[in-house]
């Protein structure tokens, strides 16, 4: 019975990952297909998926929407981002249950992909409202 409990989460998991696909690469969805649910693999590949879409949140704060910005809306942007990476990484952790076993390691970086998703695509699109 806990064995179908952990599969159904396992699913929930690669669901929840799969639903936000308009986020991320079609490598990601490869790659977690090909995983066939092996957490190491499950591992690999949202970590791989983290470095790309950190790199489009970085590039989103610093290129696109701070480098648009006066001094005092910079600093304020600063402010609010790294609230945010406190919120996600409080927020993250907490899916890490270490009394889980590997499946809250899987759920806690997909938390981690997810939200960094989000937030690229967030400050994508403030860049390109301040931009017209």
């Amino acid at each position: 019975m806990r064995r179908l409990a952990l599969f159904a989460v396992l699913l929930g998991v690669c669901t929840i990952t799969h639903a936000n696909d308009e986020f991320y690469t079609a490598r990601f969805s490869s790659c977690m297909d090909q995983a066939g649910g092996v957490t190491v693999e499950m591992l690999g590949c949202i970590g791989e998926e983290l470095s790309t879409q950190d790199a489009r949140l970085n590039g989103a704060y610093q290129k696109k929407l701070r480098s648009q910005l006066s001094s005092d809306r910079k600093k304020a942007l600063q402010s609010a981002q790294r609230l945010w990476i406190q919120y996600r990484d409080a927020n993250c952790d907490f899916y890490h249950d270490p009394e889980g076993g590997t499946l809250h390691r899987v759920m806690a970086a997909d938390c981690v992909l997810r939200e960094t998703a989000e937030r690229a695509k967030e400050l994508e699109g403030l860049a390109e409202f301040k931009s017209l």
